[in-house]
């Protein structure tokens, strides 16, 4: 893959979403899963311009591409992802399941006008193991997306496991998304996408594969890649709380050795040519971003 041979690092490179809207369609997508699907003929535009204009970002979500519809007897599984902050807000996700596609725009009516969620939507306590097999928008998805997700089909996480459309990052595939906790993993092949797991399930990190989270801007996820690496902070829950203060300083509260810290990180952004396209169908002549760790601080 190009952006690997590039050594372009994985970190600090997870698409920046707060909010989700996962529908469920079964059968296959195109490039714009959503528009180019079953579900397109139910997703007016003014309903999609609805749910960007609230930042929501809308993906599809299915078991499995193989299984047959007259399979699926248990309706669309529609899923509302509010992603946490450390120290802030909790992520929150909550569900509801209508009889078809053709219901959807009804059932989310209030979410794309920011008026709540009627009695229907139940608090869903699921996790969430997406894997971008979106092969349309980006052959490596299907490439290395596919296989790691037949793999963890077959694994002790199966139930967690749903195929997804583009979720940003097609360089990085195979890619895998931890909702609600909103953790991006890249550059993974089903061996890795289970160690991951395995070391999420005990409480850490696996710093070789995480992107960064999707609820912090690029230079918070810079500087908690730093913080972690610097100080072998592998557990999920060491980050504390984290405060961007403006011209790549953020301040990071940290628990380590039984007791919390406040750090203040200092990262310097710069944007690198790419001497290649950054992927599959993407244009030429395109940079991308590279951070540098100017300093850790106690405060």
């Amino acid at each position: 893959m190009a952006a690997a041979e590039r050594a372009e690092p994985v970190w600090a490179t997870a698409s920046q979403v707060r909010t989700w809207l996962l529908i469920e369609v079964h059968g296959s997508w195109g490039r714009d899963a959503v528009g180019e699907s079953e579900l397109g003929p139910h997703a007016p535009a003014v309903w999609r311009q609805a749910m960007r204009a609230r930042g929501i970002r809308v993906i599809t979500i299915r078991r499995d591409l193989e299984t047959h519809h007259h399979e699926h007897t248990s309706g669309v599984r529609l899923v509302h992802v509010v992603g946490g902050r450390p120290g802030a807000t909790p992520a929150r996700a909550r569900r509801v399941v209508v009889d078809g596609l053709h219901q959807v725009v009804t059932a989310t009516e209030s979410i794309a006008t920011g008026s709540g969620f009627g009695p229907e939507w139940i608090d869903d306590d699921d996790p969430y193991v997406l894997v971008c097999t979106n092969g349309r928008h980006d052959a490596c998805c299907a490439t290395f997306g596919r296989p790691m997700a037949r793999a963890l089909r077959r694994s002790r996480w199966a139930g967690r496991v749903w195929e997804c459309s583009h979720i940003g990052g097609d360089r990085y595939a195979g890619n895998l998304v931890l909702l609600p906790e909103s953790f991006y993993f890249g550059r993974l092949d089903a061996p890795g996408a289970e160690r991951v797991l395995e070391e999420l399930d005990a409480g850490r990190v696996d710093l070789d594969h995480f992107r960064g989270r999707s609820t912090f801007s690029l230079v918070e996820q810079a500087a908690e890649h730093f913080v972690r690496t610097e100080l072998s902070l592998a557990a999920v829950d060491a980050i504390r709380s984290v405060e961007s203060l403006g011209n790549g300083q953020v301040r990071l509260r940290v628990g380590r050795e039984g007791r919390d810290e406040t750090l203040l990180v200092a990262v310097e952004r710069s944007r690198v040519p790419a001497n290649t396209p950054l992927t599959c169908k993407g244009a030429e002549g395109l940079t991308y971003p590279v951070f540098r760790l100017a300093s850790i601080e106690p405060q």
